[in-house]
């Protein structure tokens, strides 16, 4: 497999940053009380363990891709992913708090919101990298002779 970090647009790299950051969050800050997010949001968890996989996902198939057909997929579904964890955070985290709630429940929600916005910008800009581009073709030209 060849992965390079240079065909990394801004997109992938945003969501997974935010998929890092959210990962981070959710398995050892403090969203209420002393308890994490993971023991936190019960009916969410596994939501958000599908996104951040999706995200690092994304960012794994379009650093080892040449051609964008899977990773414009993969953003596709990393956007939709992100969105609904987003969404489901802004009800719990915004709407509906534990007693108790934490920073870290906020920043939680804000790397959800990076996920998503990086699956959407990943989505807008699609082609390939520079790398990968074709490269000119080198043109030959016949050879003259002198007495002709």
């Amino acid at each position: 497999m060849d992965v390079h970090a240079s065909r990394l647009r801004r997109g992938e790299v945003l969501a997974g940053a935010g998929a890092l950051l959210l990962a981070v969050f959710l398995l050892t800050g403090h969203w209420a009380g002393s308890r994490s997010g993971w023991g936190v949001l019960v009916s969410l968890r596994w939501l958000l363990a599908l996104t951040i996989a999706a995200a690092f996902g994304l960012v794994l198939v379009q650093a080892s891709r040449h051609a964008p057909a899977l990773p414009v997929t993969m953003s596709l579904l990393v956007t939709v992913l992100g969105a609904i964890s987003a969404l489901a955070l802004v009800y719990r985290v915004l709407i509906d708090p534990p007693a108790h709630q934490h920073a870290a429940a906020y920043l939680g929600l804000l790397s959800a919101i990076g996920l998503a916005y990086g699956g959407y910008l990943s989505m807008r800009q699609e082609g390939i990298a520079q790398r990968d581009a074709p490269q000119d073709i080198p043109v030959v030209q016949p050879r003259r002779e002198n007495g002709s």
